[in-house]
């Protein structure tokens, strides 16, 4: 079992990495809050591991924060929420965000996330809201400034689109979804793949509720 991973970022997309330790390339999905905060590639870059098992096979996910592990491991410890899910609502909302909302028992920002819904959302919170003060040495300020530093931001306005729309695939929307989206967000180079991305499910969340 894995602890964490030191080695070159061989590869980097919203939702997966591939991490060369020694000549061997491993691959972990990611929430977008790790994304956001990852270098270049070919630069060193260590993530925290878990491991999961399942009838599939193993899988690893990766993370910038010790803090996003402990979190992810709450996450999936509540009945009906498996890592898929987990990672979705890692994504669809920051770090500092997530902990507010379980802490505080906002039930509606955590139920914004595709395929969890009040009655899951209320759950979540039932059971991890104890818990969620568990997370030693949470750094809340350094995740703000993570999530509004200027470093990662994304010069390339085509290549942005090809990543929100790879982010957003794998959080489980239809394609026609987010077509729409992206049709309704004005990006700019200033604007960080997290950013559109959150606009983004914005976007469909309020459409999917029209009357």
């Amino acid at each position: 079992m894995y602890s964490y991973l030191n080695g070159i970022l061989a590869e980097k997309t919203p939702d997966i990495v591939v991490i060369d330790c020694g000549g061997i390339g491993h691959e972990l999905k990611i929430p977008l809050s790790t994304f956001e905060q990852l270098p270049d590639v070919m630069e060193t870059v260590k993530l925290f591991v878990y491991t999961y098992h399942n009838e599939e096979g193993t899988k690893l996910f990766g993370f910038y924060k010790k803090q996003e592990k402990e979190l992810f491991k709450l996450l999936i410890s509540v009945n009906r929420i498996g890592p898929k899910l987990a990672l979705a609502i890692m994504s669809s909302m920051s770090i500092k965000e997530l902990i507010t909302a379980i802490i505080s028992g906002n039930i509606n920002v955590i139920a914004k996330t595709p395929g969890l819904g009040k009655k899951s959302a209320e759950r979540l919170i039932v059971e991890l809201k104890d818990k969620i003060e568990d997370i030693s040495e949470l750094d809340t300020e350094r995740l703000k400034k993570s999530e509004t530093s200027s470093d990662n931001e994304v010069n390339n306005v085509g290549g942005m689109w090809t990543e929100v729309e790879s982010a957003l695939t794998s959080l489980g929307y239809k394609n026609y979804e987010i077509r729409k989206a992206l049709q309704s967000v004005t990006l700019s180079e200033k604007m960080s793949t997290q950013d559109v991305v959150k606009g983004c499910i914005k976007f469909i969340y309020l459409k999917r509720n029209e009357m």
